[in-house]
């Protein structure tokens, strides 16, 4: 008799067991609100190399990360080649110069940054950063006007810069884009319509004919992508023209120099969305009532097993 009643007992408590585990509607996961527990590489682009472009905005998005609550390492590229990148989830890679990149990487620190986020990994990319992670790009300085072919060619298109009637290279300037709020990649509809963002020199997009890419921003001067975001194989990718994080008339991303120029808002939430969307993995967390019921299962589960037991 006892095996009779405890046979019952044992097909209840592993229906629970395993129904509980597969059959609870999953509601949507609580959304992280900031970087806590991210780790973010930017790159330093060149230990040699100074350069006032890059300096700042390397500065910028260091601070503008810790505002984030990132944990924020500067990285050069003898620790990229060395596999620095296995314990980083994004790489930011600031403005200043894309060609200074190709000679400080080389082609095992390229490929580093490639595989990183082939395999998983975010990256980041402002201005120069952009124009390093085509896969081809148009520069034009001084009336003469190149092709080149260096970059990571993480985008599969084409990056055009400067743009002429925004700003002649090496002006900078303020210049307004249009946000693209209802785009189904980034929530960005909590954003104004439109920002007025630094611009020194940095690419539109060409992203006509190439698939899987978003356009999350257009400059207002030619309607061009100024922003854009997009997967490249398990990871993701965000390039901007413009420098959203340089804060014109505001202190804490580290800057002076530009403080000159009048800003009408910080870009920095903007950021910190484009940024949570680059590291999907942190919004993981599942609602708490699911959670409450599981342990309610394991609790019913647990006493029936005190019961079974005795009984015998």
């Amino acid at each position: 008799m006892r095996l009779r009643t405890s046979r019952p007992i044992v097909l209840v408590l592993i229906v629970l067991i395993v129904g509980g585990q597969l059959t609870i509607p999953q509601t949507k996961a609580q959304r992280s609100s900031d970087l806590t527990d991210v780790r973010v590489a930017v790159y330093d682009g060149g230990s040699g190399v100074t350069s006032e472009p890059r300096e700042s905005s390397m500065a910028a998005l260091y601070w503008m990360f810790r505002w984030m609550n990132a944990t924020v390492e500067i990285v050069n590229s003898t620790g990229i080649k060395q596999g620095i990148l296995d314990n980083i989830q994004i790489i930011a890679v600031p403005g200043g110069y894309a060609y200074d990149y190709y000679l400080d990487l080389g082609y095992s620190g390229a490929s580093a940054i490639r595989d990183f986020v082939a395999g998983g990994g975010g990256y980041w990319g402002s201005c120069a950063g952009a124009y390093y992670a085509c896969q081809e790009f148009e520069w034009s300085e001084y009336g003469e006007t190149g092709t080149y072919y260096y970059g990571l060619k993480l985008f599969p298109g084409r990056g055009v810069g400067p743009i002429i009637g925004i700003a002649d290279w090496p002006d900078m300037i303020m210049t307004n884009i249009r946000m693209n709020t209802s785009n189904d990649l980034i929530d960005l509809s909590q954003e104004p319509t439109s920002h007025s963002i630094m611009y020194y020199g940095g690419p539109y997009f060409e992203t006509e004919g190439v698939n899987g890419i978003t356009t999350l921003a257009t400059y207002s001067f030619n309607g061009m992508p100024a922003m854009i975001a997009f997967e490249h194989v398990q990871g993701r990718v965000f390039l901007t023209g413009p420098h959203p994080e340089w804060e014109e008339d505001n202190f804490r991303d580290g800057c002076v120099w530009d403080n000159y120029l009048e800003e009408d808002g910080s870009e920095w939430n903007l950021c910190k969305e484009i940024m949570l969307w680059l590291t999907p993995n942190i919004d993981t967390t599942h609602d708490p009532l699911n959670w409450i019921l599981i342990s309610s299962l394991g609790v019913i589960a647990l006493v029936l097993v005190v019961v079974w037991f005795s009984r015998k």
